[in-house]
């Protein structure tokens, strides 16, 4: 009789690329450009910056492209650095199957992917194939864990095994191979952290955030030790094997796994941003421009504006001022200020933060925003998963009130591919040109099944 692990990795390799509906292929273009237009902005950014400055001193065979660096490095070293990029800018795709997010898959499985598909020279095919079965991965893993301990705030842990999978994919593995090299990519993952680590309450955060690149790392090395005779636990899924304790949770659902396979997939109900923000402030900043916008309200004429947050998440966000690019993201009064005096998000709000911070324009915009602490919210969130963002307006002759829970982007009101591609252009242009950004798009876009990986990275 089959266990779980084995009948996880048959159904992953009995999947190709056939099974898949053009709907599917066109939603793995967006998370590819959207995933590669965090990793190229992320250089640039302080994180990004570090993860370079420390790894890719350390030179190695040139397998793999570190984009937006423009160097080649072995590609576990490729897929670490480019997974920390996509930190930076705090832009990374989320799955959300309802108000809560339990995953950003693209960081955990599109840097492992695109790095060892350029070792092994994949076509785009399989490297679309590897993309979605990984997101895949990353998603029902996520699903069969949930709830997690309270205590418990990353997804580190499970993103190495949805990485790990889509490596499997490209390496074309057999059973035997794959459920090893699941087993190694298990053992070589990423410890999650505490809510405390993350540093919310004690500024400044810290800048480790999910550690993708801890996890893609993980999931290459681990598929390169399966190539060799090293032998890891063939029972990584089990109940028995408790990994989902490790992962940050007490509960396990195995059929989470199984169900309804193949019928829709994960990467078909992907929720993208363009505001460089945790999602979980972006329903406030959304009912601050509603409102402004619908009443035709001029910052001039705005005596007050308060921001309600359910109680755990307002004092997550309260922070104030930023004290490092990281900071930004999870500071809600900064983001909302930022939204209402640029209108229009983009690399500068966390690389140049301490310019906007000392503008008179903005500390006029931000001395009037508070942030407040909601029970009502917080008694939903709990109860119902749901976040909301409220926003009380006033003018001192009226008040304006807005309830926010989905912004665009999400599955419910999706961002169309164009919306992606303008995305794509805004972070990677000041990076890598705005014709090799274009052309990116087009190979991406055009998607010719045969073509190999390493064309389009040539473009870079």
């Amino acid at each position: 009789m089959e266990n779980i692990t084995q009948k996880y990795i048959k159904q992953i390799l009995n999947t190709n690329f056939e099974d898949f509906s053009e709907k599917t292929i066109e939603e793995t273009k967006k998370a590819i450009l959207d995933t590669m237009a965090c990793m190229i902005a992320g250089v640039q950014s302080p994180v990004g910056k570090t993860a370079i400055k420390v790894l890719a001193e350390l030179g190695g065979t040139e397998e793999a492209t570190v984009i937006g660096y423009g160097k080649k490095l072995p590609a576990p070293i490729a897929a670490y650095i480019t997974g920390q990029c996509c930190v930076g800018p705090d832009l990374s795709d989320n799955y959300q199957p309802e108000s809560i997010i339990i995953s950003h898959p693209g960081e955990a499985v599109i840097p492992a992917v695109l790095a060892l598909g350029e070792k092994i020279n994949a076509s785009l095919e399989d490297i679309f194939v590897a993309i979605i079965l990984g997101y895949e991965t990353v998603g029902r893993y996520a699903l069969a864990i949930e709830p997690r301990r309270p205590e418990v705030y990353s997804f580190s842990t499970h993103y190495s095994l949805g990485a790990a999978v889509g490596c499997i994919k490209l390496l074309k593995f057999n059973e035997e191979e794959a459920i090893n090299a699941l087993g190694i990519a298990g053992t070589l993952a990423p410890l999650p952290v505490t809510m405390p680590m993350w540093g919310f309450r004690e500024r400044p955060a810290s800048w480790h955030r999910d550690m993708p690149g801890h996890a893609n790392f993980a999931a290459v090395m681990a598929c390169l030790f399966a190539q060799t005779e090293f032998k890891g636990t063939h029972l990584l899924l089990e109940e028995d094997t408790k990994y989902y304790k490790i992962a940050g949770s007490d509960n396990y659902h195995p059929k989470a796994l199984f169900k309804n396979f193949g019928e829709k997939y994960i990467i078909d109900a992907i929720t993208y941003k363009t505001i460089p923000s945790c999602y979980f402030n972006q329903p406030c900043i959304e009912a601050t421009r509603l409102i402004m916008e619908e009443n035709n309200l001029d910052i001039n004429d705005v005596q007050k504006i308060e921001i309600y947050a359910p109680t755990n998440l307002a004092k997550n966000f309260i922070y104030y001022p930023p004290r490092t690019s990281v900071d930004t993201a999870s500071s809600v009064k900064y983001l909302t200020a930022m939204y209402i005096m640029t209108k229009k998000p983009g690399p500068d709000w966390y690389l140049n933060f301490e310019k906007y911070l000392k503008m008179d324009s903005y500390q006029n915009i931000a001395g009037k925003i508070q942030v407040l602490e909601d029970t009502e919210l917080q008694k939903i969130l709990e109860e119902q998963e749901k976040v909301l963002g409220k926003v009380k307006i006033s003018t001192g002759k009226q008040e304006y009130e807005k309830i926010v829970e989905r912004v665009k982007g999400n599955a419910h009101n999706p961002y169309s591919l164009k919306d992606i591609e303008d995305k794509f252009i805004l972070l990677s242009a000041s990076v890598i040109g705005k014709e090799k950004a274009e052309k990116i798009v087009e190979k991406i876009k055009a998607f010719n099944r045969s073509e190999s990986i390493s064309n389009i990275f040539s473009e870079l």
